[in-house]
């Protein structure tokens, strides 16, 4: 993943809001009716073992069981690619969240004897093209024996959430996750217009800001992958101007192989001051950048679409500059 679209996703898990509608629509629906995601806890995802070997996990997750003081450990690892050993990681990271909880160092106290382990939930949340087809308990990696042999060898599965596999199912109802599944699915315009329009429905207030925010980053990942400088995507600072921006890149992508690279550009300025600002300053937009074929021109009034507040504010700077 690029460094935007793997941000994206951790802020996305790290939202209980999102770890709920995970583990009910995804996983286990009468699960999720027992835990109390109300008390939830973002564990260390760096652990340090004997040796001084350090273990950087994706996401971990505590969540009490309603009612009760006990508590589940659910563990997220992400992947773009398929790994054949993941069972092998998974096993790793779990091991070293509960060697963790029980390991005593100075000015800790030492574990209460015969004190049990929380349960584990792990799942990898893969977003590939192929299928996936890697063994998903450490078990079966390990080559068959026989006997009391057999009886001696870890196990442990983890569940492997296929976001384009469940994009092509029917979802009940539409949910974070499954938003996430379509847009990796099909990450054309339309839908991302179409998600985006749901999230800012659904997820209006101040309290879901963080939601907009994830998924504000999985739309500019996407846009900067086409090649959109790092300085213009930092000043998009709303989910509804990264729409803007992705529907104009793609547009301009489909548009490239038939046009020349300063039109090109000037198509993709007229594309975001229409969907920012409307059509009629984007028409004067474009009668404005008629001929020209400076691209840092181009380019600045590009980024004057960010910065300006109104059309006619736009039209002006751009007649400036």
């Amino acid at each position: 993943m690029s460094r935007r679209h793997d941000q994206s996703y951790k802020l996305l898990f790290s939202l209980p809001l999102v770890i709920e509608q995970l583990i009910r629509h995804f996983l286990d629906a009468a699960l999720a009716d027992q835990l109390d995601f109300e008390r939830v806890e973002l564990l260390a995802t760096e652990q340090i073992a004997p040796g001084l070997v350090r273990s950087h996990a994706d996401l971990r997750w505590k969540i009490h069981f309603r009612g009760s003081r006990q508590h589940l450990l659910l563990a997220i690892e992400f992947q773009s690619t398929p790994d054949p050993y993941m069972s092998v990681r998974i096993l790793h990271y779990v091991a070293a969240t509960y060697h963790a909880m029980t390991a005593t160092r100075p000015g800790r106290r030492e574990p209460a004897s015969g004190k049990r382990l929380p349960p584990t939930l792990a799942v990898t949340i893969y977003n590939g093209r192929s299928r996936w087809t890697a063994p998903k308990d450490i078990f079966d990696l390990i080559q068959p024996v026989r006997g009391r042999l057999a009886e001696h060898q870890p196990r442990l599965r983890h569940e492997v959430l296929d976001l384009r596999d469940q994009a092509r199912q029917r979802v009940r109802e539409a949910n974070v996750v499954s938003w996430i599944a379509s847009l990796e699915l099909d990450s054309s315009a339309a839908n991302v217009s179409s998600v985006v329009r749901a999230v800012l429905e659904r997820y209006p207030g101040a309290e879901h800001a963080r939601l907009r925010e994830a998924f504000r980053e999985w739309v500019l990942g996407a846009a900067e992958s086409w090649g959109i400088g790092e300085e213009t995507l930092e000043r998009v600072n709303s989910l509804k101007e990264a729409e803007m921006i992705y529907a104009g890149v793609e547009e301009l992508k489909e548009r490239a192989h038939g046009q020349g690279r300063a039109e090109g550009r000037i198509t993709l300025v007229c594309r975001q001051a229409r969907l920012k600002f409307g059509a009629e300053t984007a028409e004067q937009l474009t009668k404005l950048l008629k001929g020209i074929t400076d691209p840092e021109r181009i380019a600045r009034i590009g980024d004057r679409i960010i910065e300006c507040e109104t059309g006619a504010e736009l039209l002006s700077q751009a007649r400036e500059d």
